[in-house]
């Protein structure tokens, strides 16, 4: 079945488009053939329901393919995606705006460190008002 095969299958196609019906026969030889009027006394196969009509009006439709459902689920991935490093980047915003308001309340009254040996430590008015300055900026640009 090389080209015998394939100029069978051209003619058989341009025949679809005059005639009325088409056959498929195999002859004696083993050889396959395509017309509209198969030879008498051969077991013939009816194509004209398996083939596709080759001038059709609709043939510039955009035809659904597998490749445009994967780039469809692809970009569905990527929005979600995009949609959770959002959500992350917020709950991480929110958690940060908690502590710095926290650290600050904390600054706000007499302040004492421990230090790895457990003897506590005071800081000057000084710092701890730097160090409140510093946290009320780090609200206002985390909290809005």
């Amino acid at each position: 079945m090389g080209k015998g095969f394939l100029y069978s299958l051209l003619i058989a196609s341009s025949l679809s488009a005059t005639a009325g019906e088409l056959y498929r026969w195999v002859d004696a030889e083993g050889k396959v053939h395509f017309g509209d009027r198969p030879p008498a006394g051969t077991n013939v196969e009816e194509m004209e329901s398996s083939l596709k009509p080759l001038n059709r009006a609709d043939a510039t439709k955009k035809q659904a393919f597998p490749d445009s459902r994967r780039a469809d689920q692809v970009e569905r991935d990527y929005q979600n995606q995009k949609r959770q490093q959002q959500q992350n980047r917020a709950r991480q915003q929110q958690t940060a705006c908690s502590q710095a308001r926290r650290q600050l309340r904390v600054l706000q009254g007499p302040v004492y460190f421990v230090d790895d040996k457990g003897n506590e430590s005071t800081i000057s008015e000084r710092q701890r008002e730097q160090r409140a300055r510093e946290l009320a900026e780090q609200i206002r640009q985390l909290c809005g």
